[in-house]
């Protein structure tokens, strides 16, 4: 075992060093970036490591007290703002860690006694190591045991350098107490050598699975953020159901595929009766409520497979793939049908409403949904003249609804 050793010394310098780098590092981003909360913790974790591992690699130089109590508190101290920031990252929201500062305080103790009452190296490792195993145990759990199912990979990679380390320090409580306990920190063999080179690696390893969440959720927000701007850009504000050009981008794209199968396609326009005095009589907000209730209709009588908007004002529109003309009609008085029954909350009093709709059958004359719609829209206006609330088909004659005022 002892064929393998490097000098503990210049590892407790690249410690030292790597442990700086990556604390600046992280203090960069979390200064420069949006981070997430823990980040910082991380950063500073870090950085108390680094002056930890200074104070070691000082020892023989400086009082006992700076290089092996206070250094073990410090080393102790980073593990614990580790497992914080993960918490923190993990909850969304830092709290108290009064049993962390209870535990640290608890093996601080210690080592005033087995530095000052009892000089022992072996138990100030023990100490350290069963503290610091705890505290990465801790945090591997909250990573393993909370990782997102699309987050899986960065949780568990971080949580794995956790319990890695964790592990190792475990491994070398059980070699003090049951193999040889140690008698010089600085000792050129193989168990002391991997007690300081593990660090170097999964501080990296740790540190780099930090970064990755913090991207990783970053990376999800942008997505939720531009999810919401393409549900904005192409959803109806007051109805949430397609816009203008949401709907003729569908309706585009509907078409082709009626024309390349050879299918059949109904178009629907369909226009409020007397909607302007709804909102002179009952005010905008009840106007507002009614042309909800129109989209609630199409949610409730339409299937998955059509495709409707709100083109402006009062005026809305459907296309029905695979729909002849028969089909259209009797959709279109299903609808018809349900929003004059629909009762609507006009502050206090019930209020109701009737439509009008023009059906149209996509030709192969037809250039493309612009002019099916216009054919659609003159059946419309013509249910109007004919006395509204029914439906209109070119070019077959008017399906008369019921006799509900217009």
């Amino acid at each position: 075992m002892s064929s393998f050793s490097l000098d503990i010394r210049t590892l407790a310098v690249v410690l030292i060093l790597v442990s700086m780098v990556l604390g600046i590092t992280l203090l960069l981003i979390w200064r420069t970036r949006k981070t997430y909360p823990g980040f910082g913790l991380w950063a500073a974790g870090n950085g108390v490591y680094a002056l930890g591992f200074l104070l070691i690699a000082l020892r023989g130089m400086v009082p006992d007290l700076l290089s092996i109590v206070l250094a073990n508190i410090l080393l102790l101290c980073a593990v614990a703002l580790f497992l914080e920031g993960v918490r923190c990252f993990v909850k969304g929201a830092c709290g108290r860690c009064t049993v962390n500062a209870s535990l640290i305080a608890v093996a601080a103790l210690l080592f005033v006694y087995y530095t000052v009452v009892d000089d022992s190296i072996s138990a100030r490792i023990i100490v350290f190591s069963m503290f610091s195993a705890l505290f990465f145990g801790l945090g591997a759990w909250e990573l393993i045991r909370k990782a997102p199912l699309d987050l899986r990979l960065s949780y568990w990679f971080t949580g794995i350098s956790f319990a890695t380390y964790g592990l190792v320090l475990v491994a070398r409580t059980c070699f003090e107490i049951f193999g040889h306990p140690s008698r010089d920190l600085f000792a050129p063999d193989l168990f002391q050598t991997l007690t300081f080179l593990v660090p170097v690696l999964l501080g990296i390893a740790g540190t780099f699975g930090f970064m990755m969440l913090n991207s990783e959720r970053l990376e999800g927000e942008l997505k939720e953020a531009q999810a919401g701007l393409q549900h904005l850009a192409t959803t109806d504000y007051l109805t949430g159901i397609a816009n203008h050009r949401q709907f003729f981008e569908s309706g585009e794209q509907e078409i082709q595929r009626a024309r390349r199968y050879g299918r059949s396609l109904a178009v629907l326009m369909l226009d409020l009766d007397h909607f302007k005095q709804v909102n002179d009589t009952y005010g905008h907000a009840v106007g507002d409520g009614v042309l909800a209730a129109i989209a609630a209709a199409f949610r409730n009588l339409l299937r998955d497979i059509d495709i409707y908007g709100r083109l402006g004002g009062e005026e809305f529109a459907i296309l029905l793939p695979e729909t002849d003309m028969v089909g259209g009609r009797a959709t279109a008085e299903r609808l018809r049908s349900a929003i004059a029954d629909t009762e609507i909350n006009a502050g206090g009093a019930t209020l109701h409403v009737t439509v009008s709709i023009g059906v149209a059958l996509l030709s192969a004359n037809d250039a493309g949904l612009e002019a099916v719609l216009k054919r659609a829209d003159d059946a419309m206006y013509e249910a109007k003249r004919n006395g509204r609330n029914r439906v209109m088909a070119e070019p077959l004659p008017a399906v008369t609804g019921g006799t509900l005022p217009s």
